[in-house]
C-alpha cells in the first residue's frame, strides 16, 4: 500500500497480496490492522544549514519519490514507524546495534564478523576448518572468535539497544541518570527481542539467562562482566510476514554501563552504544539438520563446492538474515548469517 502525490491530491494506492486476494475471493476480506513506512527516506538530507532557511530544511525530503504498492508481502515495509502511546516527552530514540567488539567476558567470547559476516558452522569438521582458515585470515588464536559452532557455547552474537550518537548526544553519566531519564522512564528497555530467522535453515537460538547473568561497569572498580546461556528456544509463530521465517522470543540482560568519573572512555570496550546504553544479549543458533550431512539445500538455496579461504578446502554455504527486534521500542538489526558445511 502506498500514497502518491497526484498533482497535489493525496492518493491512496491500494495492492492486494495473493492472501489478500484469496480473502476477497472468499468474501471474508476485511481491513483489520495497517502500519506505516518510510523506507524510501534518507534523513541524513535534512538541511539545517539550507540557505533559504528553516522553511526548506526538509525540501529534499519532501521531494523525495516514494514507491508504489508491492504485491508481495515481504516487499513492502523493512523499516515501519512504530507508536509509543502518544507519548509526548520522547526525545531520543533508542538503536540496536550488533557488536564487533573484542572485550573478554566470562561466558561465550563476542563472535565478531568476517568480510561483514557471522559465520556458522554445522559440524565439528567444519568448525576445525574454519578455525584453521580464519586463524590465516585474522591472525593465529583469533580464528575461533569469527564462527559459532551451535551447541558449543564458545562464541555468540551479541546486540545492544540505546541512545547512539555521532557525538554521544546525550552522553553516558557516571550514574546512569541519562539511562532513567531516557530510556527507564520512557518506557523503552526491551525485557524480550524477537529473533526471526529463515526456518528451513536455522530453526532455533540459544539465549542468556537473566537470573545468572550481568553487564556491570560502575564508575569505580572492575567490570563484572558474566553472561550464562539459559535454554534454547525453537523459532515458533512468524511474526514479520516473511515467507518461511518463524520467530523466537528471547530475554535481555539490563546493562549497568556507567561513565567513568575521571572521563576516560574505558566504557566503550563494554558498550557499542555512543550514550546511554539500554539492554544486551547473546544469540548462538541451532541449524536445521538437513544442513549437515546433505549438499540438496545448499544446491537450491546457496552454493556448493566454494573455496572461500583458498586454504585448499571446499565449502557448502547458504547465506541467511536473522532479523532482531526489540518488543517494546520496535528497534530493529539486521543479522547477516553464512551457514557453512565443508565438504
Amino acid at each position: 500500500m502506498a500514497f502518491l502525490d497526484n498533482s497535489g491530491d493525496i492518493v491512496l494506492d491500494a495492492v492486494l497480496t495473493d492472501l489478500g486476494r484469496k480473502r476477497m475471493a472468499e468474501g471474508n476480506f476485511r481491513i483489520t490492522q495497517f502500519a506505516l513506512g518510510d523506507d524510501e527516506i534518507d534523513y541524513r538530507i535534512y538541511n539545517k544549514n539550507h540557505p533559504s532557511g528553516s522553511a526548506y530544511y526538509d525540501l529534499e525530503i519532501l521531494q523525495t519519490p516514494v514507491l508504489e504498492a508491492f504485491a508481495s508481502s515481504n516487499a513492502n515495509i523493512n523499516y515501519g514507524l512504530v507508536s509509543f502511546n502518544g507519548n509526548l516527552n520522547l526525545l531520543y530514540m533508542p538503536t540496536l546495534k550488533v557488536w564487533d567488539k573484542t572485550v573478554g567476558i566470562k561466558g561465550p567470547a563476542v563472535q565478531r564478523t568476517s568480510s561483514g559476516i557471522y559465520y556458522v558452522s554445522v559440524n565439528a569438521q567444519t568448525g576445525d576448518a574454519l578455525k584453521s582458515a580464519l586463524d590465516t585470515a585474522h591472525g593465529a588464536g583469533n580464528g575461533v572468535g569469527y564462527y559459532q559452532a551451535p551447541g558449543s557455547g564458545d562464541t555468540a552474537i551479541y546486540i545492544e539497544t540505546g541512545i547512539d550518537s555521532l557525538n554521544a548526544d546525550p552522553p553516558r553519566t557516571v550514574g546512569r541518570t541519562n539511562k532513567q531519564a531516557y530510556l527507564s522512564d520512557q518506557h523503552l528497555i526491551d525485557n524480550n527481542m524477537d529473533i526471526s530467522m529463515d526456518t528451513r535453515f536455522l530453526n532455533g537460538v540459544a539465549h542468556p539467562s537473566p537470573a545468572n547473568s550481568q553487564w556491570l561497569y560502575p564508575a569505580k572498580g572492575d567490570s563484572q562482566i558474566k553472561i550464562a546461556f539459559g535454554s534454547r528456544v525453537r523459532a515458533g509463530t512468524n511474526r514479520i510476514g516473511i515467507s518461511n521465517y518463524g520467530t523466537a522470543i528471547v530475554p535481555t540482560i539490563t546493562t549497568q554501563i556507567s561513565a567513568r568519573a575521571d572521563g576516560s572512555t574505558a566504557a566503550d570496550d563494554y558498550s557499542a552504544i555512543n550514550g546511554p546504553s539500554g539492554v544486551i544479549t547473546c544469540l548462538s543458533f541451532t541449524v536445521h539438520p538437513d544442513l549437515k550431512d546433505s549438499a540438496a539445500k545448499y544446491a537450491l538455496y546457496g552454493k556448493t563446492s566454494q573455496d572461500l579461504f583458498s586454504d585448499g578446502n571446499t565449502y557448502d554455504y547458504i547465506d541467511t538474515t536473522v532479523y532482531a527486534v526489540g518488543k517494546t521500542s520496535g528497534v530493529t538489526a539486521h543479522i547477516p548469517i553464512r551457514v557453512v558445511r565443508k565438504v
